[in-house]
């Protein structure tokens, strides 16, 4: 099964490369660069993860991380940031995040913060759904 990742980052040079990145390591991906509408178009694409940068243009990334939540979201949701203080990165916990990725990154960080929590746990049973 193709593990599906959902983008959401207004600078169209980077939302291109994660695109690029993650489709060359084998996931599907879909992206919006706004933040308004992407509730639904994670209902949609059902995506295994969620890519989220901190600030868009019309809609703060924190809030979308909570709305995502809210509307029963369970998947993981890495953000993506400048930022690295104390005060962001405990935001993006208490609101449901997984994590962050620092802007700028190297391929290989992405990757590897992808694939960390999409990985099964040793011994665990997998039933797909879809």
């Amino acid at each position: 099964m193709t593990q599906r990742v959902f983008v959401v980052e207004d600078d169209d040079l980077l939302r291109e490369a994660v695109d690029l990145i993650l489709t060359h390591a084998g996931y599907s991906l879909a992206s919006t660069a706004v933040g308004n509408g992407a509730v639904n178009l994670v209902a949609r694409f059902k995506p295994h993860l969620v890519l989220l940068d901190i600030r868009l243009p019309d809609i703060s990334g924190l809030k979308l991380l909570s709305a995502l939540r809210w509307s029963g979201y369970k998947a993981p949701i890495l953000m993506m940031t400048t930022d690295s203080s104390a005060e962001t990165v405990r935001d993006v916990l208490a609101l449901g995040g997984n994590g962050y990725l620092l802007k700028p990154f190297e391929p290989k960080d992405l990757i590897g913060r992808v694939r960390a929590p999409l990985k099964p746990a040793s011994g665990a049973i997998h039933y797909l759904d879809d």
